[in-house]
């Protein structure tokens, strides 16, 4: 082999080696790209339909954003939002705060799991006037129960819908306890994670 040829294929070589390089962390690069936006809108995701949820459940606000947040299946199944313990409270006011688990999420994952820690706190609400029960407006509202949760998300089109939201730990209540309510404190029912959630997701 002359050394002219042996020239061009180290040329080759060397070309064709960092070329591949390139292409490696050029992919790296984009992967995390796409799963760091993913995960971001996972995150909003989840924060906003969780506390559109709270609204909801301790406000009475419209329910019709939910659609938009969560599967058709979990909207019917879901315990808490047939609730009535908030109804006979003019809530004003509350402090929301989710705390969203880190995950790794692929281009390529339709599901994923979150670990997410969700606290209510600090509800300010009046009892609404009741003729002839005045020991009731000395009632205040019932105690939110804060918790560790699994919540299962799937892609659907070009966004993510919750599919599952699943209690792992209660989180102990504040002290001293509340004063007695009007109702019972609500409780959030575990919902199945769907074996093909996109077979439920409707608009």
């Amino acid at each position: 082999m002359s050394p002219s040829v042996r020239v061009v294929l180290r040329f080759l070589w060397f070309f064709f080696t960092r070329l591949l390089i390139c292409g490696v962390v050029v992919g790296l690069v984009a992967l995390a790209f796409f799963s760091a936006m993913d995960y971001m809108s996972i995150q909003t995701l989840v924060k906003d339909g969780l506390q559109v949820r709270a609204d909801v459940v301790i406000k009475g606000e419209d329910p019709s954003l939910l659609s938009k947040v969560y599967s058709k299946s979990f909207l019917e199944q879901d315990a808490l939002l047939k609730s009535t313990t908030y109804q006979p409270f003019d809530v004003s006011s509350y402090d929301y705060h989710a705390d969203i688990g880190l995950a790794l999420v692929f281009p390529w994952q339709k599901t994923v799991t979150l670990s997410v820690t969700e606290v209510v706190s600090d509800i300010n609400a009046e009892l609404y006037d009741e003729p002839g029960n005045e020991e009731s407006t000395h009632l205040t509202a019932p105690y939110w129960n804060n918790g560790i949760y699994s919540v299962t998300v799937t892609r659907y089109e070009d966004s993510w819908r919750i599919v599952s939201m699943d209690l792992v730990e209660m989180l102990p209540k504040p002290t001293p306890a509340p004063a007695p309510s009007a109702t019972s404190t609500p409780t959030s029912t575990l919902t199945p994670t769907p074996q093909d959630p996109e077979d439920i997701i409707e608009d």
